[in-house]
């Protein structure tokens, strides 16, 4: 997993290195879809943090997302199993061995 991550991670970090030099125009950021000239709630920033900024929010809603589903399915595996307290050749014999 530490040489994937190694062979991946500086293609992206180029990556969003060029997109943050070819893109340091300031572009407005605007919440109000009815006056797009003059937004109630906007701001100015450059574009590549608008991107930059959208790709971690999505990271995080993804890891989220998936750590949820994941104590989702560790609770009902635990619900599922059957609690201790049997001794080893108790639990033999209800098996039929």
């Amino acid at each position: 997993m530490k040489l994937l991550r190694w062979i991946l991670l500086p293609p992206v970090v180029l990556l969003a290195m060029a997109l943050a030099v070819a893109n340091r125009s300031t572009v407005t950021f605007s919440l109000d879809p009815f006056d797009p000239e003059t937004p109630a709630l906007g701001i100015d920033a450059p574009l590549f943090l608008i991107v930059l900024v959208s790709v971690l929010f999505g990271i995080l809603a993804g890891g989220f997302g998936a750590w949820a589903q994941a104590r989702r399915k560790a609770a009902r595996t635990r619900g599922a199993a059957p609690a201790g307290g049997g001794s080893l050749p108790a639990l033999r014999n209800a098996d039929g061995d």
